[in-house]
């Protein structure tokens, strides 16, 4: 998102094409700059302008105006400014096709086991130790491990998690404070505050996108 003063938001609309219902964001020129987060569907991200870095888990890129890439659903990925000039882009989301999962490693399976529990929590009270202990492993370890095969802390997944539930509730058309408490976030200023910060906008303009396109 922005630095935490500004107010400069991303713009948010539905398109519709032979898929669906397709989610457009739209950022002009600023020095954007997410928190690692993930998409329920494919982004494909073109960079109208400027330059900015792409963090994924396990690589590190520079794209610049004329780009156009994609970031798979479900991928951890995190986009920076690269200079004070700033980058603007635009981002389509479309259904991800199935695709094959890797064969099953200890870490892949600690890694779903507590992203699953992540998801039985309601609020945000993350207690990786907790977690840790249902896994029949150590909170090092665990945080080390989810790490590395996501790319995001325990926390922010678990904050990530409950904004995707949050989305879900406001695209049905559920008032944002309802949405907010439903997803397990403190009250709508926090929602509001984490929605921002992730996804530039705020949840009311989310909602009142889906139900303009109504």
């Amino acid at each position: 998102m922005a630095s935490r003063n500004s107010v400069i938001r991303t713009a948010f609309a539905l398109h519709s094409d032979a898929t669906g219902r397709v989610e457009v964001i739209t950022g002009a020129c600023h020095a954007w700059r997410f928190r690692p987060h993930f998409h329920a569907g494919d982004e494909i991200v073109r960079i109208l302008a400027g330059r900015a870095r792409l963090q994924l888990p396990d690589d590190c890129r520079e794209v610049s105006a004329g780009d156009t890439l994609l970031v798979p659903a479900g991928t951890v990925h995190r986009f920076e400014p690269v200079d004070r000039t700033g980058w603007a882009f635009v981002s389509r989301f479309v259904p991800a096709p199935e695709r094959c999962m890797r064969p099953s490693d200890p870490a892949a399976a600690l890694t779903a086991r507590a992203k699953a529990l992540l998801l039985e929590r309601h609020g945000l009270r993350t207690r990786v130790a907790v977690i840790a202990r249902a896994c029949s492993v150590s909170a090092g370890h665990l945080s080390r491990t989810f790490r590395h095969e996501t790319g995001s802390s325990l926390h922010n997944f678990h904050v990530l998690l409950a904004l995707h539930q949050a989305k879900a509730f406001l695209r049905a058309g559920m008032p944002a404070v309802e949405a907010a408490l439903a997803a397990g976030f403190y009250d709508q200023a926090h929602l509001n505050r984490e929605f921002v910060r992730t996804f530039g906008m705020t949840p009311v303009a989310f909602r009142n996108g889906w139900a303009d396109a109504a």
